[in-house]
């Protein structure tokens, strides 16, 4: 969970987002462990719900084997939230917090007449990325590394995809308020992440509640398009710009 640089593309548009110390990683979920003191966190007087959750997601190989385990398959269901999405054949579409591809590389398959940008803070991602476009041949899947402190959007996009990341962003408002002037004027966030009750995902403390989350997108100027009830151990909701 990031300035978005890509290579191979006309122009970029550039944002700058003050996000104070954020950390934008990648598509994942954390095992759950008990949670101590260090972990409590507080609200903010200065945005709506609780600071992201910061965890290292270095080491791409290592998290290959727990992203793209068949098993999150079961759970995730990657080709019917893909269909739920409501893709157009020509879309541009951003997932933030790419990681391994677990999302991108198949939504780029999927609509080869789409442009995906495969975000991530992690070079080694970046790279594992770059790896899986050319192996599998897809050149409208194109990998964009992020940095922390700003957003460099590859213009205007129709979709920005954010799977189990959403938690791990700071002062999120502030983040998707900025993100608006980059999204075309029909397109949509989609946002899908963990619930309290899931046997996945992060700390209990760090998880976002789907009523945090509406009030956060509202704060940022976006209202909700869809609730969608499809994945058993997450929610999945969708906004465009007011």
């Amino acid at each position: 969970m990031r300035s978005f640089y890509s290579t191979g593309r006309m122009g970029l548009l550039s944002v700058t987002l003050t996000l104070g110390i954020v950390m934008l990683t990648t598509t994942a979920y954390a095992e759950p462990r008990k949670i101590a003191d260090a972990d409590t966190v507080h609200g903010s007087a200065t945005h709506i719900g609780k600071p992201g959750y910061h965890k290292s997601f270095a080491g791409a190989e290592k998290w290959v084997k727990k992203f793209d385990d068949p098993a999150r398959d079961k759970w995730q269901m990657p080709m019917e939230t893909i269909k739920a999405l409501n893709i157009g054949a020509s879309d541009k579409i951003v997932d933030l917090g790419a990681g391994t591809g677990y999302f991108s590389l198949r939504i780029a398959k999927a609509y080869p007449g789409a442009t995906v940008y495969a975000a991530d803070v992690e070079p080694s991602m970046i790279e594992y990325l770059k790896e899986q476009t050319a192996k599998r041949a897809l050149p409208n899947h194109i990998p964009v590394k992020i940095n922390t402190g700003s957003a460099e959007l590859p213009g205007k996009v129709d979709l920005v995809l954010v799977v189990d990341t959403y938690h791990h962003i700071d002062d999120r408002p502030a983040y998707f308020s900025a993100l608006k002037s980059q999204i075309t004027r029909n397109g949509r966030v989609a946002i899908i992440d963990f619930t309290a009750e899931s046997p996945e995902g992060p700390p209990p403390d760090h998880r976002i509640s789907k009523e945090e989350l509406r009030a956060e997108m509202k704060e940022a100027g976006y209202v909700l398009d869809s609730d969608i009830a499809l994945l058993p151990y997450q929610y999945f909701m969708t906004f465009k710009t007011e």
